[in-house]
């Protein structure tokens, strides 16, 4: 199992995710810096006030992009006996990591799917081991390995 070629991949889609929240804040924080002494309209006041209202939401979802990015760049060098947050689960069909959710992606023709703790999904994985049997939607799957 090519665990770091999995984890260097998850950091890039993290990257992506943080480089678009930085965008809407940018966007955001444009809005909302109005010149108050040419704005005469109460509308564009409200305007401006929901435009900080976003701002506010993106970096605050920015600072938890940030935080997983910081994660995931612990687990590089990592490796995991048990089913936890951070480990990847290489099944007969596919990889799973848990930890976050990023979208599905192919590595070793294989997919990537990677889930949160607070899944159903993981709370049927915890406590599994190698040569157990789990079920995802209607795909059975066999645990070849945990890293």
């Amino acid at each position: 199992m090519e665990r770091k070629l999995i984890i260097d991949q998850l950091i890039a889609e993290q990257r992506k995710v943080i480089q678009s929240l930085q965008r809407s804040v940018h966007q955001y924080e444009t809005a909302s810096d109005l010149d108050e002494e040419s704005t005469h309209d109460p509308e564009d006041f409200s305007h401006q006030t929901e435009a900080k209202d976003m701002q506010l939401r993106f970096e605050k979802m920015l600072a938890g992009a940030e935080e997983i990015l910081k994660f995931l760049a612990s687990e590089e060098n990592s490796s995991h006996s048990i089913i936890e947050r951070g480990s990847i689960i290489e099944t007969d069909q596919s990889f799973f990591f848990v930890g976050i959710s990023v979208p599905v992606f192919t590595i070793e023709g294989k997919e990537v799917i990677s889930l949160s703790e607070k899944t159903p999904v993981f709370t049927e994985l915890k406590g599994k081991a190698v040569g157990d049997r789990f079920k995802v939607g209607s795909s059975n799957h066999i645990i070849k390995a945990i890293a």
